[in-house]
């Protein structure tokens, strides 16, 4: 099945907590910017980031983009390479494999306290949020812009509704950095998935059961990860 992104992800959508929470200060804003431009694919992987550029670019002094860069590089967005100063962060396999195996860790284990944790409530708004997200992997959208945030949205609130904000803050990192691979390839392609996929893994969640909970979550996380793979290494022997 093949499958185009129609447009990159909008940083409409990427900034909305920050939005959401009223005003920034220079420094938020400054770090809202730079990281929208690299998860939304406006700048490309390996692409230099010069500060004095930037500060004149942005029309702010190179304190706030000093500061804006280490935090990109502590969430794998940025690194700093000898000769080359900061750049966006190159696509290497191994963190492909490395954020793959980060996820799994961090959604069996929110699945895991979401079923021990979760009041009735919250999982009932699960239930509601998987049927539109469903439909939308169905028609075929689960890379369009809406597709990317209803499942960020999805997996987001799972992992909060299980009492750890930190497991779904992480969650958010991994998969900004996801989100910014995907925009690097432009198209992609992915095996069909089960019908009512986030829909069953909710009704498990349901049974209040943890092992079986973490069992359904871990073959939801594995599910066509080696397809994924080889679509950033055909990315590779492309470029």
């Amino acid at each position: 099945m093949s499958t185009s992104l129609p447009e990159r992800v909008s940083p409409a959508w990427i900034a909305r907590k920050s939005q959401a929470g009223g005003g920034m200060t220079l420094t938020q804003r400054v770090y809202q910017t730079i990281h929208d431009e690299i998860v939304s694919g406006a700048l490309g992987p390996g692409e230099r980031l010069v500060r004095r550029t930037l500060s004149k670019r942005l029309g702010v002094s190179p304190a706030p983009i000093t500061e804006t860069l280490l935090r990109l590089e502590s969430e794998g967005l940025v690194e700093f390479a000898a000769l080359h100063g900061s750049r966006v962060r190159p696509l290497q396999i191994q963190d492909v494999k490395n954020d793959q195996m980060l996820r799994e860790a961090i959604e069996c284990q929110a699945a895991r306290l979401c079923a021990e944790f979760a009041t009735g409530e919250d999982l009932a708004k699960l239930l509601v949020d998987a049927k539109p997200l469903d439909r939308i992997i169905a028609r075929g959208d689960r890379r369009s812009q809406v597709g990317l945030q209803a499942h960020l949205e999805f997996h987001v609130h799972l992992a909060q509704y299980g009492g750890y904000a930190g497991l779904a803050d992480e969650l958010e990192r991994v998969w900004f950095r996801q989100v910014m691979r995907l925009n690097w390839l432009g198209e992609t392609w992915h095996r069909d998935v089960p019908e009512d996929w986030h829909q069953q893994l909710v009704k498990v969640l349901m049974s209040r059961d943890p092992d079986k909970a973490e069992a359904k979550m871990r073959d939801h996380v594995r599910f066509a990860k080696d397809t994924e793979r080889e679509q950033f290494h055909a990315f590779l022997r492309g470029s």
